[in-house]
């Protein structure tokens, strides 16, 4: 064991003036100091370039990297290039972290010998309301093949109530190096976090889950998940199919697939939402809406296997869609909105 391993934080940052300091500062305070901080200014146009900069004048453990644009994975790859600590964490700059975030992660990886920690989420929102997620599993540590049969199909459906995002977790930086893993462009495929646990976790032995809620996820009003855009759909198509094609060549099972093909379903309805919510004319939502209900992806993944693992108004809905009931499909989104 290594007495306080040097750990790394990779923070992509892009116009978030408004929220940065509050991230980096919960980075600095934290209980546990032998840190490299690697934030990432990914072409950001308003003032965050400098704070950064200003940052890094203030803590001898910051460095910053300034970058042209190329989103959110490309700014995750750009920090893991610099980075050389034992473990690694991603954080969101609009986000913001418990001060002994790293420390008891560190703890317990040292203590199991894990290559990832797992941890609890809170949500925050614009009002200051904070809605904790709970961690709904028994288990604190899983090893060998309960890794790809319990921690990664939970994953992608929020059963044990922790999911895919890379916030939540602390990695060994050695492993991933190891696998010379990347993380995807969201020009590729959206939920590129997804496709890195799709990648990762098949090759972890011992993964360690602490139940207490250690990081502050913001869930900004106008945020991108809640827009609609014209092409999110066929996103959407090509995540599962990149993902069932990577969860093959990884011999995962089929209850895996079933879980990453129930994500694929919520990802379809909320597009589906979208558009019903959009500012769209009537005949333009009717257009769009055929254009998803109709797709050939999305109706070959409406087995019974996927569908089992939905709420009761989700399987409905699906029940419908699968059977063609487009008029009652819609009736259901119209209902949601209001």
């Amino acid at each position: 064991m290594i007495d306080n391993p040097l750990v790394s934080v990779v923070v992509p940052v892009y116009n978030v003036e408004k929220y940065l300091d509050r991230c980096v500062q919960s980075v600095v305070n934290q209980t546990y100091e032998n840190l490299e901080i690697i934030l990432v200014d990914d072409g950001s146009t308003d003032k965050s370039a400098p704070m950064c900069d200003n940052w890094a004048k203030a803590d001898s453990r910051i460095k910053v990297v300034h970058k042209k644009n190329s989103g959110l994975g490309m700014a995750r790859n750009t920090g893991l290039e610099s980075a050389c600590g034992k473990y690694i964490f991603f954080f969101d700059s609009d986000d913001y972290v418990n001060v002994e975030t790293v420390e008891k992660c560190v703890a317990t990886a040292e203590k199991n010998n894990s290559e990832v920690v797992i941890y609890g989420l809170c949500d925050v929102y614009d009002d200051g309301k904070i809605s904790e997620k709970e961690i709904v599993t028994d288990k604190t540590v899983f090893v060998g093949d309960e890794v790809k049969n319990e921690v990664l199909p939970g994953m992608f459906t929020y059963s044990m109530g922790f999911g895919i995002s890379s916030c939540g977790k602390m990695y060994s930086l050695k492993k991933i190096k190891e696998l010379s893993l990347k993380f995807k462009s969201e020009k590729e495929i959206i939920s590129e976090d997804a496709y890195f646990i799709l990648e990762l976790f098949p090759h972890i032995n011992n993964v360690s889950v602490i139940k207490e809620s250690l990081y502050y996820y913001y869930k900004r009003s106008n945020s991108l998940t809640h827009s609609y855009k014209a092409d999110r759909q066929k996103k959407n198509d090509i995540f599962i199919v990149r993902c069932i094609e990577l969860a093959n060549q990884n011999n995962l099972s089929q209850d895996v697939i079933d879980h990453i093909t129930a994500r694929y379903h919520m990802y379809s309805i909320s597009a589906m939402k979208q558009i019903a919510a959009s500012d769209l004319s009537a005949k333009e939502k009717e257009l769009e809406l055929n254009m998803v209900m109709k797709s050939k992806v999305l109706h070959d993944s409406l087995t019974g296997g996927a569908l089992r693992l939905h709420n009761k108004k989700l399987k409905l809905f699906y029940v419908f869609l699968k059977n063609k009931c487009y008029f009652a499909c819609k009736l259901f989104l119209l209902l949601k909105r209001n």
